[in-house]
C-alpha cells in the first residue's frame, strides 16, 4: 500500500508542470527568465549548435534581454511550420523585433491546475477503495480472551 502511495507524487508532480498557458502581452521588454512564446510574423532560420533549423514560425523560450532591435531568448523549443518541433537546448537565439508578430507569457492555469488536483484526490479516493485501503475487515487480534 505505501508503495502505491509513494507513486502517486512523481505522477503529481509531472502532471502539474502541463497546468500553463500562454497569455498575449503587448510589451516586448521583459525581466530576464521570463517564460515566453514568440510568433513569428515569417518564417526564420536558427542555428542551434551545429545544426540549422529552418521554417521556425513559434519559438519558447526565456527572455534574456532585448538588444539593438533584436529580442534576445534562451530557446526552450521551436516550432516549425511542417509540424516538427526542435529541442531549443537552452541555445541563444536572436528574433528581430521587425519579425516578431506577438509575444505571449506563460503563466500558471488556476483552472486546469485546480482540475488536475481534484483529478488525482478522485483518482486516489477511487483506487484505495477498490484496493480496501480503508479499514481491515475481519477485527484482529491474537488475543486470549476476555480480560476480566
Amino acid at each position: 500500500m505505501r508503495l502505491h502511495r509513494l507513486s502517486a507524487v512523481p505522477l503529481a508532480v509531472l502532471l502539474l508542470a502541463g497546468c500553463y498557458h500562454y497569455v498575449p502581452t503587448e510589451r516586448y521588454a521583459q525581466p530576464r527568465g521570463t517564460a515566453v512564446r514568440a510568433s513569428l510574423d515569417s518564417l526564420a532560420s536558427f542555428e542551434l549548435s551545429a545544426v540549422t533549423v529552418n521554417n521556425i514560425e513559434r519559438v519558447d523560450g526565456e527572455m534574456v534581454r532585448l538588444d539593438q532591435g533584436d529580442m534576445v531568448l534562451s530557446a526552450s523549443w521551436l516550432h516549425s511550420i511542417i509540424g516538427n518541433g526542435f529541442d531549443g537546448g537552452g541555445w541563444t537565439v536572436r528574433i528581430p523585433e521587425s519579425n516578431l508578430m506577438s509575444l505571449q507569457l506563460k503563466k500558471v492555469s488556476l483552472w486546469r491546475t485546480g482540475v488536475v488536483i481534484g483529478g488525482l484526490v478522485l483518482a486516489t479516493w477511487v483506487g484505495f477503495d477498490q484496493l480496501g485501503g480503508g479499514t481491515q475487515a475481519g477485527g484482529g487480534g491474537g488475543g486470549t480472551g476476555p480480560i476480566s
